[in-house]
């Protein structure tokens, strides 16, 4: 068995013990002696998911300390970002697409934009804000990397090296916390290892998820 097929063999034991925790029943219990065993079972599975992700590399800048580190600092430059944000905006109200901006963008505007993200219209009126925050602070790296930027060169090469267990680690951390991981954690997954990605989400119930998710909140 290939490293790979062990990561996604423990998240679908993961799930499946999920789902088993779902359709436990005892009539000798109450509902809250069988939500006490439910738990127990489900926190044991977590453990185990947990257990069996990869190592992390113990060295490696992330993205987000890239684009932290290459914010302005001075007036001069706090103002060009500036300058350019309003460009930016102009040039969505002309209909533009953020990420055809974000391809043609030099350093300066590429980093006003992850600065500009969180606070578009676009932005704040969708329920899944996060993930367009968090898409366009990839597609700024990727740019930024691509303008050879050395901090975002060293560190997509870093990625590239680490990508399958970088990814793993992601997917199975978030999938503990609930019972899948985000959009976000799994591109990483598809990107570094296409037929593990295939493996692990083919099939999913959905009513796991929508079970744990009235669990967490019934024991809150």
């Amino acid at each position: 068995m290939t490293t790979t097929n062990t990561y996604r063999t423990a998240y679908r034991a993961y799930r499946d013990e999920l789902g088993a925790a779902m359709q436990m029943s005892d009539p000798d219990l109450s509902a809250a002696g069988l939500s006490v065993r439910q738990r127990a079972r489900r926190e044991s599975a977590r453990e185990r998911l947990l257990a069996a992700r990869p190592a992390l590399p113990s060295v490696g800048t992330s993205r987000a300390d890239v684009l932290g580190s290459l914010r302005p600092t001075t007036a001069d430059q706090i103002s060009r970002m500036q300058h350019e944000q309003a460009h930016v905006l102009r040039m969505l109200e002309a209909g533009r697409a953020l990420g055809q901006i974000i391809a043609n963008a030099d350093d300066v505007r590429a980093l006003a934009i992850a600065d500009l993200v969180e606070t578009l219209p676009q932005t704040l009126e969708s329920q899944h804000g996060d993930e367009i925050i968090a898409e366009t602070h990839g597609l700024v790296f990727e740019r930024l990397a691509d303008l050879g930027v050395e901090s975002a060169v060293q560190a997509r090469e870093f990625e590239q090296s680490n990508a399958p267990a970088l990814a793993w680690h992601r997917a199975m951390t978030e999938a503990a916390e609930g019972s899948d991981a985000s959009v976000g954690a799994w591109q990483d997954v598809y990107r570094a290892d296409a037929k593990g990605y295939e493996a692990a989400r083919a099939g999913l119930d959905g009513n796991v998820d929508e079970w744990v998710r009235r669990f967490d909140l019934a024991n809150a």
